[in-house]
């Protein structure tokens, strides 16, 4: 990644989502130009796959650094929040992300279509921000992938009471969620994923029936998607080295989603793609050393995703561990949601229930 003689680098940035963006914003104020290619659009009205659009407040930190205010960016607040039966105080809420990429972008040399990986052009570094898809790394070492089905809906209470929002794991067969996130207004983003799960339609139609007679439900747009759940360790190499006669082809280097920076137990990918460009900022032009911060940082996504290959593939019959349990109450102090320690452990039954009942 380093600057051979006096020649300037050239370099796209492939995928302009959370990870892309935010990269490029952070390069540009050391004074590095990108190129940044965005051909991102799902057919959505938001042009998005799927994605709750929640996010821990301390992301505010992050866009200040790139000169962005949260205020500018918040839909709803997620203070208190029901997990499996269990009210939480939480720091989560909900963000506007198209806004916030068309600001992160904005001032950016941007191409409004994809980089083509076979026709790359005269770039000396092409950074893989492409998420799921993974458009110029190889292969993941080891892939673990999340098919999720999101509705945005409109929600009106039948009596007083207004829909809260949550997260119910005993929902689901196999391991997975359904999550309600409000964005305003009365409108939510419910939606459901699981590992191994194909009945997302049924599952959502399942939960709206059963809540009929306490909201009604008007459908203002869907979507499908697919998360990366591996971790960064299990989706290594991270990079491709220069190659061709002479070095004619570009190195290639991960961020983001790419590379597994997504909360294995929840999913939740917004500030640790945040994270992931920064530390490639930071790094830049270490490439060891960003990899080996990378697998530091993000140490404990390896630990979740091997406490989900055990309950998939040996966990069946005794459920989740001591040790899993106590991954699962990590995963939620680290999102910043307090919940009671002993009760949060007899809660962790409810992993058992997906486990034991497919």
């Amino acid at each position: 990644m380093a600057d051979e003689g006096c020649r300037e680098v050239r370099i796209a940035i492939a995928g302009a989502g959370i990870a892309g963006t935010y990269l490029s914003r952070l390069l540009a104020k050391r004074g590095i130009e990108t190129d940044l290619y965005d051909g991102r659009d799902q057919g959505t009205p938001c042009r998005y796959r799927s994605c709750g659009w929640g996010a821990p407040s301390g992301i505010g930190h992050y866009l200040a650094a790139v000169d962005l205010d949260l205020e500018g960016y918040l839909m709803d607040s997620m203070s208190s929040m029901e997990f499996d039966g269990l009210i939480a105080s939480t720091p989560l809420c909900t963000i506007n992300k198209p806004r916030l990429l068309r600001d992160l972008a904005s001032g950016l040399t941007l191409h409004h279509h994809p980089l083509d990986r076979h026709e790359p052009g005269d770039y000396d570094i092409i950074v893989d921000a492409t998420g799921i898809c993974r458009a110029f790394l190889s292969p993941c070492r080891s892939d673990l992938v999340l098919p999720t089905l999101q509705h945005r809906v409109k929600v009106e209470p039948v009596g007083d009471a207004p829909l809260i929002a949550g997260v119910y794991g005993n929902r689901i067969p196999g391991l997975g969620y359904l999550w309600i996130f409000p964005l305003g207004n009365g409108e939510y983003h419910i939606g459901v994923g699981g590992i191994r799960l194909d009945q997302h339609e049924r599952i959502l139609e399942q939960y709206y029936e059963s809540n009929a007679h306490r909201y009604t439900f008007t459908p203002v747009c869907s979507c499908r998607g697919i998360v990366r759940v591996a971790s960064p360790y299990y989706s290594q190499p991270f990079s491709l080295p220069q190659g061709g006669k002479e070095g004619t082809s570009p190195r290639i280097i991960g961020v983001g989603e790419s590379i597994g920076t997504v909360a294995p137990f929840t999913g939740e990918g917004i500030i640790y793609s945040l994270e992931c460009a920064r530390i490639l900022a930071a790094c830049w032009p270490d490439q060891d050393r960003y990899e080996r911060t990378v697998l530091a940082q993000f140490a404990w996504m390896r630990r979740e995703r091997e406490t989900l290959e055990y309950l998939l593939l040996e966990g069946k019959e005794t459920g989740p561990r001591l040790k899993d349990r106590w991954r699962f109450y990590l995963n939620a102090r680290r999102s910043g949601i307090r919940l009671p320690l002993a009760e949060a452990f007899r809660r962790m039954g409810s992993l058992s229930r997906w486990v034991e009942n497919p």
